[in-house]
């Protein structure tokens, strides 16, 4: 006999449907996917074709970021001159430079090749002012020209005129940012969804707005113009199709114009680079609105170290002459720390337009449980060790981690079974593959893994690894990853640099940049457990009393109180 609670679901519950019914469905699911695929069909087509026709390699990179499934390997990519294309058209300078000495003297391409490798050096006027019949040196010629046009072009004068002040107790903030969650995971999408998801629990209207484009031109032709991501809306600037490069700036303010009449936002908040704030400040001069800056980097600097460290070339005076600017125009700064304060306010900004607003975790993730390493271990299929030592992100060169694997080494050969476990993908990923089988040092790289599910990773970690190689960008820059593992309770070894000072706290070490030996015995003195676990709380302590979200939040209130908003 039924339950009168039976006879209610069996009232309230739809039928289930059967043949035609799911077929009808399924049909609709299908259209609800593929209609805002075909709207944006000239957008996801328009930036790959003008690549295509401007180099045939610089397309390929682009569509095979988009569709990764396309990147097959094909006949001719091992040849010198492919393969220089190939680097060139990834923004690679180093792999170019050496693919060029391989090329002889006499051949006939040699001069393109030694144009188009130039141009990525950053000495654009010598690029564009030479004379060249060659196919490959015509496109270095074309491409130093543009790229003249865009960085050669300042900020216009009315922008750095302060906006009237608005007063207003609950602001609704328009972040401006280059990409997002879920798509891209990075330390920048991170802190974006991080601060917005704040400043939403402070009674705030936070929102979010990603450059033109994005992530159609990434490869989701589905995408909408508007997503939510727990909790925060992001907004999608996806015009019919995507201008050329020189053209972007004026297409980028267009859209964000005409978003911003529609959402009245108190101010706009533009995040690094200087492509988001000019177009922020373009947009909030024109509205009246208050407009921040967020200089989570120096793009001028990480151009740098990856281009040749040339400080007189082109590319990378002008990329700091339109980066200075903006710090310049915006009304007011926020940064991640004191070495990055400092050098923006040698460059003229005021020192109380520049606030220190620092890495931090939710507070939740100081709460969430422990659980044994050697379950956590057993979940990931990681072995049993005397010492897991790694790291969390993208794996660029200057992030020193051959430094740790060598420190490894030291350790194994003095009988300690260490390991390291490295979680993340980018351009040193098959260098250090490469180096950890060299020096026989086990090592777990599994890649990218989503934000979701990263905490079982930092938990699989005996002692965190942030061994930075001694650069101009390094020294300024701070980290979330490290702040992240000290709030799990892991102590860090870390290069002793100014910027990762600032986010170690009483547990960590620090060594000096590039010291295999004294990396290695900074390690060896964490291998007792109980000296890392009393390191790791004294880590997750300092975490607790200075690095949470609603404490950072206070540099917030400070900051758009610069454009009038009293966000109490």
């Amino acid at each position: 006999m039924a339950t009168r609670g039976q006879d209610r679901r069996a009232q309230t519950a739809p039928a289930s449907k059967h043949g035609p019914e799911r077929s009808i469905d399924a049909v609709q699911r299908t259209l609800r996917r593929l209609l805002p695929s075909l709207a944006h069909l000239p957008l996801a087509t328009s930036g790959a074709v003008r690549r295509f026709a401007d180099d045939p390699a610089r397309g390929r990179a682009a569509l095979e970021r988009a569709v990764p499934s396309v990147g097959r390997r094909r006949s001719g990519d091992d040849l010198p001159l492919v393969a220089l294309d190939r680097a060139v058209a990834e923004d690679r300078y180093g792999v170019a430079r050496e693919l060029l000495d391989r090329i002889a003297p006499q051949d006939p391409a040699r001069g393109g090749a030694e144009l188009a490798v130039d141009r990525l050096a950053g000495h654009l006027h010598r690029v564009a002012e030479s004379a060249t019949s060659d196919a490959r040196g015509r496109r270095a010629v074309r491409r130093a020209r543009a790229d003249l046009q865009v960085l050669g072009s300042p900020l216009p004068t009315w922008c750095a005129q302060p906006s009237e002040p608005r007063g207003s107790k609950e602001p609704r903030i328009l972040h401006v940012v280059t990409n997002s969650l879920p798509r891209v995971q990075a330390g920048s999408t991170i802190r974006t969804q991080r601060i917005a998801r704040a400043q939403r629990d402070a009674g705030w209207d936070a929102q979010v707005v990603t450059r033109p484009g994005y992530p159609v031109t990434r490869g989701e032709a589905w995408a909408r113009a508007r997503e939510e991501v727990d909790g925060v809306t992001y907004h999608r600037l996806l015009p019919w199709i995507m201008p050329d490069e020189p053209r972007i700036p004026e297409v980028y303010a267009r859209e964000l114009g005409a978003l911003v009449d529609r959402l009245r936002p108190e101010v706009l908040h533009a995040a690094s680079d200087q492509v988001n704030a000019r177009a922020a400040l373009e947009v909030g001069r024109r509205a009246g609105l208050p407009v921040a800056y967020e200089a989570r980097s120096f793009f001028e600097d990480t151009w740098l170290g990856r281009h040749g460290s040339d400080p007189t070339a082109d590319t990378y005076r002008l990329l700091r002459d339109r980066h200075t600017e903006i710090l310049l125009s915006a009304d007011v700064v926020t940064t991640l720390g004191e070495a990055m304060r400092e050098e923006i306010i040698a460059r003229g900004v005021a020192p109380d337009r520049v606030i220190v607003a620092p890495n931090a975790v939710p507070a939740p993730f100081l709460a969430l449980p422990d659980r044994p390493k050697s379950a956590v271990r057993e979940s990931l299929g990681l072995p049993a060790a005397d010492l897991w030592v790694g790291s969390l992100g993208t794996l660029n060169p200057d992030e020193g981690f051959d430094t740790l694997l060598q420190a490894l080494a030291r350790l194994r050969a003095d009988g300690a079974d260490a390991r390291a476990l490295i979680v993340g993908d980018g351009p040193a990923t098959a260098d250090l593959r490469e180096l950890a089988g060299q020096l026989n040092v086990p090592v777990v790289m599994p890649g990218r893994v989503a934000v979701a599910d990263v905490l079982p990773w930092y938990d699989a970690l005996d002692v965190f690894a942030f061994p930075r190689h001694d650069t101009a960008l390094n020294r300024l820059v701070t980290g979330l990853k490290p702040v992240e593992a000290q709030a799990r309770g892991i102590p860090v070894v870390g290069s002793d640099l100014p910027a990762v000072h600032e986010v170690l706290g009483p547990g960590g070490a620090l060594v000096a940049p590039g010291d295999v030996e004294a990396f290695a015995t900074a390690l060896a003195g964490l291998l007792g457990e109980s000296v890392r676990a009393e390191r790791g709380r004294a880590a997750r302590d300092w975490v607790g009393q200075t690095r949470t979200w609603p404490r950072v939040m206070e540099a917030y209130r400070a900051a758009y109180s610069f454009g009038g908003i009293s966000a109490a």
